[in-house]
């Protein structure tokens, strides 16, 4: 596989995610969540296929997966979507 090809599978899944999630979190913590999320299904995939020989298709579709997360947290990054908030967290008893 090429590059082009490669970036051209993460921009699909840009536009399908886009499309069936239009929103993202507002906030870095969240928002690296769901980057975080789709990492571990590809570890989870690439784990499959080393120790227990699963499907090692199932790795490109979640590295897929994941690299469009991670490029919409740029875009969200890059775009002054996650502006600093006070911390409202409530107090913990001591």
């Amino acid at each position: 596989m090429t590059r082009a090809e490669a970036i051209a599978l993460v921009v699909a899944e840009i536009d399908r995610a886009e499309s069936k999630f239009p929103g993202w979190p507002s906030d870095p913590v969240h928002a690296a969540a769901v980057v975080c999320e789709e990492s571990g299904e590809l570890m989870q995939a690439a784990l499959n296929h080393t120790y227990q020989w699963g499907d090692g298709a199932r790795m490109l579709p979640e590295a897929v997966q994941a690299a469009a997360m991670a490029i919409r947290f740029i875009v969200g990054y890059g775009s002054g979507h996650y502006e600093k908030r006070p911390d409202t967290l409530p107090k913990v008893a001591t």
